[in-house]
C-alpha cells in the first residue's frame, strides 16, 4: 500500500477574542495552554476545546480580518473568495490576480491550491492532532463529570468527521489519523480509500448523535448539537451516493487502476442514495421535532424581532439567511467580526459600497452571470425567456422571476443596503462598474448595512438543504414519489412559488431539484461542489464554455424611465477532467509516497 509521510507538530494557542455575539466562543484570553494545563481542570478543557473549534469551524466568507486561524494560509493575501465565484453562480469582478479566477482559467495546479482554494489544508491537520489529544486525555480531567465528558467526545468527533467530510469532496480518500504523534515524529500513513473515509465520518457521527443536546443555553450558542451532526451525516452519504463517488469507475482514473479506490467507491450501488434518503430523513424529522423548520410565515406575519423589510412570501427567503440563529439555522461559522475601520468584507460588496480610494478600484464583489439568472423561473414555474437579441422589458423580466431573485440579488433600481438603497446598474449609474454579469449577489449582506464593514451570517448547515437532500436522494432510489414531491414544495411554497407539476419523470424531476438546489443553496458553499459531485462541470456555461451577462441602458428622463437589456458573453472558462478533484498540494507530494490524484 502507498504511504503518506508528513511531520505532525504540536500547536497550542491561547484563544483570541471572537467580537459577535455572547456565546461559548467568546472566551476570553488566558495563560498559553500546555498539554499538561489543558487537562488540569474543566475550565482549562472548555477553553482549549473552544481553541479546537477555533482550527475545526471553517468559513464560507473570507473577511479582511487576516488573523483569524480559519481564514490563515501561507503567503496571506486579500483576494480569496467564495466558492460561488468558481462556478456559474458568480464571478469575481475584481483584476486578474483574483485567486477564484485560476480556477475560471484552468490554471489551478498543485503549487498553488492552497492559496487557490484550499487555504485550510493544514490547519485541519492541527485540529485532527487536537482532537485526537482531547480524546486520548479527557479521562485526566478530574472535576469533569461523565455526562459532560461523553457531550465534549461527541463534539469533537463532530468537528473531526465535518472536516474529513470537507477532505473528502476535494481529494477523495485521504489519511485517517486517529491517534496524538509526538513533536516531529515522522509519521507514514497510509492514503484511507474513499469507503474507508465515509465509513470513519458515519463511525464518528454515530458514536456522538447519542451524547450531544438538541440545543444549548445563549451562552453556548456556536456549540455542535445533534442536528448538527445529523446533517453532517446527511451531506457525507449524498456525495457517497452521488455520481462522482458512486461509480465504478472514476471519470479520470489513477495511473494505476488499484488505486481507483482512493477517488471512488469501485461500483455502483443504488442502495446508497437509500442510505442518504433516509439520513435526511431521520435530520430533518429530528429538527422540526426540536423547534427547527423552515422561516415560511404568511404575509403581514412574521414575528416583530423578524421584520426588517417585505414579510411573508416575498420575505421569507431573505429572513431566512438573513436573521442571527433563527429557526431555520442549523450550524453557524461564529468568528466573523467587524474590525475596527477596516473592511470586513472586501470581496463580497460592490466597489462603490465603500472607500475604494482607500483600498484601490480593483474591488467589486460578485456579479452574477445571466447563466445562473436564467435558472429563476416565472411566478407560474414556467421559464423566463432571454432571447439572445435583447429587449427593452428589462424591469418587467425581473417583475415575472421567482421571489427569490430579488432577495438573492442586487437588480437594477433594486434595494440593496441602507447606505445605497436603490441599485444604480445601467450605464452611467455608479453601480454598474464591473458588473459584467448585469446584477449583484447580495444574499448574507444585512438590509442596514453602512459600510462594507459588516458582518454576515456564516451558515455552514441548514434546515432547507435536509429537504432538498432528501427529495434529491428519494428520487434518485425510488423516482418521483409524493413524499420528494412533497419535500421540494415546501421549499418553493414559502417562497410564494407554485408547486412543481406531477408526471415527472425521474430524470425531469432530477432536473427540477437540482435547479431548485441551485437557487434555494445559492452563496451557501454548495453550488462549486454539487457540479462536481453531479459530474456536470464540463457542460455548456456551468464551469465551462461562454458566460454571459446583461448590457443595460437606461434611456428617457425621469420618471418614466425605460431599461433595455442585451445579453453579451463577458468571458470563456476552461475545465478540464483532472480538476473535479483536488490536487494534493505540491510540496507533501515532495515528502515521499504520496498518491497524486489523476490528471495532476
Amino acid at each position: 500500500m502507498k504511504k503518506l509521510y508528513f511531520i505532525l507538530t504540536v500547536v497550542f494557542c491561547c484563544l483570541i477574542t471572537w467580537s459577535c455575539d455572547k456565546n461559548f466562543l467568546d472566551k476570553a484570553p488566558g495563560v498559553d495552554l500546555t498539554e499538561d494545563n489543558a487537562f488540569l481542570n474543566k475550565a482549562n478543557l472548555e477553553t482549549f476545546v473552544s481553541t479546537i473549534y477555533r482550527y475545526s469551524v471553517h468559513s464560507n466568507f473570507r473577511y479582511r480580518n487576516q488573523g483569524d486561524i480559519p481564514f490563515s494560509q501561507v503567503n496571506n493575501t486579500d483576494c480569496i473568495h467564495p466558492s460561488s465565484s468558481i462556478s456559474d453562480e458568480g464571478d469575481a469582478s475584481e483584476a486578474s490576480f483574483v485567486h477564484s479566477n485560476r480556477w475560471n482559467e484552468a490554471t489551478v495546479l498543485p503549487a498553488n491550491i492552497i492559496n487557490n482554494e484550499d487555504f485550510r489544508y493544514f490547519i485541519r491537520w492541527i485540529a485532527m492532532r487536537q482532537i485526537s489529544l482531547v480524546l486520548k486525555r479527557i479521562n485526566d480531567v478530574p472535576d469533569a463529570d461523565e455526562t459532560y465528558k461523553k457531550q465534549v467526545i461527541a463534539e469533537v468527533k463532530s468537528l473531526r468527521a465535518m472536516n474529513y467530510l470537507e477532505m473528502i469532496k476535494r481529494y477523495g480518500g485521504v489519511p485517517i489519523i486517529d491517534k496524538v504523534f509526538s513533536p516531529g515524529e515522522k509519521v507514514v500513513i497510509p492514503r484511507n480509500t474513499f469507503d474507508d473515509c465515509v465509513k470513519f465520518i458515519l463511525k464518528d457521527i454515530d458514536e456522538a448523535i447519542p451524547n450531544l443536546p438538541a440545543a444549548y443555553s445563549a451562552s453556548q450558542t456556536g456549540r455542535v448539537t445533534a442536528l448538527t451532526a445529523l446533517a453532517i451525516k446527511s451531506e457525507v452519504l449524498l456525495y457517497a451516493a452521488s455520481p462522482q463517488y458512486n461509480t465504478a469507475t472514476p471519470i479520470l482514473p489513477m495511473v494505476n487502476p488499484a488505486d481507483n479506490n482512493l477517488i471512488c467507491y469501485g461500483n455502483f450501488d443504488p442502495n446508497r442514495w437509500k442510505l442518504a434518503a433516509d439520513a435526511a430523513k431521520a435530520a430533518l424529522d429530528y429538527a422540526l421535532a426540536n423547534g427547527y423548520g423552515l422561516i415560511d410565515e404568511p404575509a403581514n406575519r412574521i414575528p416583530k424581532e423578524l421584520d426588517n423589510g417585505t414579510v411573508g412570501p416575498l420575505g421569507n427567503y431573505r429572513v431566512s439567511w438573513e436573521t442571527t440563529n433563527n429557526k431555520e439555522l442549523i450550524f453557524m461559522y461564529q468568528g466573523g467580526a467587524a474590525t475596527a475601520g477596516g473592511v470586513t468584507n472586501i470581496g463580497n460588496a460592490p466597489l462603490t459600497f465603500w472607500n475604494a480610494a482607500c483600498y484601490g478600484s480593483f474591488w467589486s464583489g460578485i456579479t452574477v452571470p445571466l447563466n445562473f439568472v436564467k435558472k429563476y423561473e416565472k411566478l407560474d414555474g414556467t421559464p423566463q425567456t432571454w432571447d439572445a437579441a435583447g429587449g427593452t422589458d428589462l424591469m418587467a423580466k425581473y417583475a415575472e422571476l421567482d421571489p427569490r431573485f430579488k432577495q438573492t440579488m442586487s437588480y437594477t433600481n433594486g434595494y440593496y443596503t441602507a447606505r445605497d438603497p436603490i441599485s444604480q446598474i445601467y450605464n452611467g449609474g455608479k453601480d454598474y462598474v464591473n458588473c459584467k454579469g448585469g446584477v449583484w449577489l447580495r444574499k448574507y449582506i444585512p438590509r442596514n448595512a453602512t459600510s462594507a464593514n459588516f458582518v454576515m451570517n456564516d451558515v455552514l448547515f441548514r434546515v432547507n438543504e435536509l429537504y432538498l437532500n432528501y427529495a434529491e436522494a428519494l428520487n434518485e432510489f425510488s423516482g418521483p414519489v409524493q413524499q420528494a414531491y412533497d419535500a421540494v414544495n415546501a421549499i418553493r411554497t414559502r417562497s410564494g412559488m407554485p408547486n412543481l407539476p406531477t408526471g415527472l419523470t425521474k430524470e425531469q424531476f432530477r432536473q427540477r431539484v437540482r435547479n431548485e438546489i441551485a437557487i434555494e443553496l445559492v452563496n451557501d458553499d454548495h453550488r462549486f461542489w454539487d457540479i462536481k459531485r453531479w459530474l456536470i462541470a464540463e457542460e455548456e456555461g456551468v464551469m465551462k464554455g461562454n458566460f454571459e451577462g446583461l448590457q443595460i441602458t437606461r434611456t428617457g428622463t425621469s420618471p418614466a424611465f425605460k431599461y433595455s437589456w442585451k445579453p453579451y458573453t463577458f468571458e470563456t472558462r476552461t475545465f478540464n477532467k483532472n480538476m473535479y478533484l483536488h490536487p494534493f498540494p505540491q510540496a507533501e507530494v515532495l515528502k515521499g509516497n504520496l498518491i497524486q490524484n489523476p490528471g495532476w
